[in-house]
């Protein structure tokens, strides 16, 4: 026999989950109305609820289903993945500048300037300051030397790099 801990009645119930589920939804239960019967779970977050709501790309309106203590959980809402997808670089950019990589490859070729990589490309900001995203300032490289600027063999790639900025755009000040 088990007794429920809330009504105090005796059941002859042989699972856990029997028991569970009797404890669960026991009508003297005090937690029994903060269930969520759709998840099983208790909800702090209070109930699911439709908010209205704009896509950040397209201004449509649309309806997303949340829990009313958490809306609104982003900072951004998108009505289909293709609005989603549509952001693209600016994301992850500030308004007032283009991501640096973009920048670099409208300048440069995308290949290594010191060994001729053309699969894995990075970018090196050459003043070690990634907020100057100026074309002059940014060299691709490959992983490899990259790394090598940023390491105490620098002086072996550095001449080479100061060689391609200057062949490119003149002086080097």
């Amino acid at each position: 026999m088990w007794k429920c801990k809330h009504c105090l009645n005796e059941f002859n119930l042989s699972t856990k989950s029997e028991k569970a589920n009797h404890s669960r939804w026991c009508i003297k239960n005090p937690k029994r109305d903060s269930w969520d019967k759709s998840k099983g779970t208790i909800s702090k977050y209070g109930q699911l609820k439709s908010f209205s709501v704009e896509c950040s790309n397209c201004n449509n309106k649309f309806n997303v289903t949340e829990r009313e203590k958490l809306f609104p959980q982003k900072d951004n809402y998108y009505c289909n993945r293709s609005c989603a997808n549509a952001i693209g670089g600016k994301a992850k950019a500030d308004k007032h500048t283009t991501y640096y990589r973009t920048i670099c490859f409208n300048y440069h070729d995308k290949k290594c300037v010191v060994c001729g990589e053309e699969k894995i490309v990075s970018v090196h900001h050459n003043d070690h300051n990634h907020n100057n995203n100026d074309p002059m300032n940014l060299i691709p490289l490959c992983p490899t030397h990259h790394q090598y600027l940023h390491s105490r063999y620098s002086d072996e790639i550095q001449p080479i790099v100061d060689e391609y900025i200057e062949s490119k755009y003149g002086a080097v000040s």
